[in-house]
């Protein structure tokens, strides 16, 4: 169904104020942002910004949302990546977020320690989809929920390549990868590119291979 013209004013909107929070965060610190002062940057009236936004907090999780959407269509359209090429992938990803924007996943880290929140997102709109991917073809047809069902989804294909035993704890595997994704930007918080790269790569071999339960089957994930 295509978006109407108020759901992509409403997606443009939301977007003009994480685009002001991203800005200010590289400066700022999350909890010293005014809500009024991300309004005015973003051209928003504070009665619109709470209709969109109930919390302040509710901009990470939109963040993080899109993002999710953006790795899924990235990593499975565009390089046509699956199974654990596509897991690997989505974590050097995290680690270019974790250079680029250090505040924002601290942010985001924090918030699902405190609330459990990522893990029971609401769902995007198409408009959300539509404004932020404007030449990701069929991107409104995506639906990822969170990073349980995005990881979900590439452990099936690994099952499903062989790469991993048809008889793998799929729960377990899914919780020892979250915990990976956001235990590794916290240990290696000063950290560089590489050595956050590095670290991904070491502590997902170290999960893989023990998800094997045949001696004659060995998980190497690309160098």
């Amino acid at each position: 169904m295509k978006p109407t013209k108020r759901e992509l004013t409403t997606a443009s909107n939301k977007q003009a104020i994480l685009k002001a929070l991203l800005e200010r965060m590289q400066k700022e610190e999350f909890n010293e942002i005014k809500i009024s002062d991300l309004c005015e940057q973003a051209s928003i009236s504070q009665a619109s910004f709470y209709n969109y936004f109930p919390q302040k907090t509710d901009i990470l999780l939109y963040y993080i949302q899109l993002w999710l959407v953006e790795m899924f269509w990235v990593n499975t359209v565009s390089r046509k990546l699956s199974g654990l090429e596509a897991i690997e992938r989505l974590f050097e990803d995290m680690a270019e977020v974790c250079i680029a924007q250090p505040k924002l996943l601290t942010e985001i880290i924090s918030l699902q320690v405190r609330t459990k929140k990522l893990n029971h997102l609401n769902s995007l709109s198409i408009a959300d989809k539509q404004v932020a991917f404007p030449n990701y073809e069929c991107v409104d047809k995506i639906v990822v929920e969170d990073l349980g069902a995005l990881l979900l989804l590439n452990i099936q294909q690994a099952i499903r390549n062989e790469e991993l035993p048809m008889n793998s704890d799929v729960t377990t595997l899914i919780v020892a990868l979250s915990s990976i994704f956001f235990s590794v930007p916290i240990l290696f918080s000063q950290g560089t590119l590489a050595e956050i790269k590095t670290a991904y790569k070491n502590q997902l071999n170290l999960i893989m291979h023990g998800a094997v339960t045949s001696s004659s089957q060995v998980i190497k994930l690309n160098k």
